[in-house]
């Protein structure tokens, strides 16, 4: 998940006044908008991706980092073991980016804040504190001993 910040106030007059002006949708050439890949580029990315390595061991850092967020007393709800997946995923989608066949568990740990964050929630007594979601996700993921 990405931190969008909200627009300025001009940005969004600005939307305000424009939002259903067009008689239909632009195409992304006429926003200036150009394309980087075609349909088989992007079928041969997402199989790069799918023949990445995950290593047993790594699974299980996968699994226990997140099943630590159903136990932390601090959120009152924790991740889902499809957030389990996702997180392994996106560490594959990493790993292939930079020209690895295989994922660390540094990718793990420096994807768990942007891929868990949203799907935690803090307990009462947490939002009470002033405690964040990415700094619990950060002390969970120092706490979780990664494979070596």
């Amino acid at each position: 998940k990405l931190l969008v910040p909200y627009p300025t106030s001009e940005e969004e007059a600005r939307i305000v006044a424009t939002f259903g002006e067009r008689a239909g949708p632009s195409r992304p050439a006429d926003l200036g908008i150009a394309a980087v890949a075609d349909a088989a580029g992007i079928a041969a990315a997402a199989l790069a991706v799918k023949s990445v390595t995950l290593a047993e061991s790594v699974v299980d850092y996968v699994v226990r980092l997140v099943r630590a967020t159903r136990e932390s007393a601090d959120l009152a709800s924790g991740a889902s073991p499809r957030a389990a997946v996702l997180l392994a995923n996106a560490a594959r989608a990493r790993a292939a980016l930079e020209g690895r066949g295989y994922v660390l568990p540094d990718d793990i740990k420096a994807l768990a804040p942007a891929v868990l964050r949203h799907r935690l929630l803090l307990s009462p007594a947490a939002e009470i504190e002033g405690k964040q979601v990415e700094a619990l996700v950060g002390e969970l993921v120092e706490a979780t001993e990664a494979p070596r």
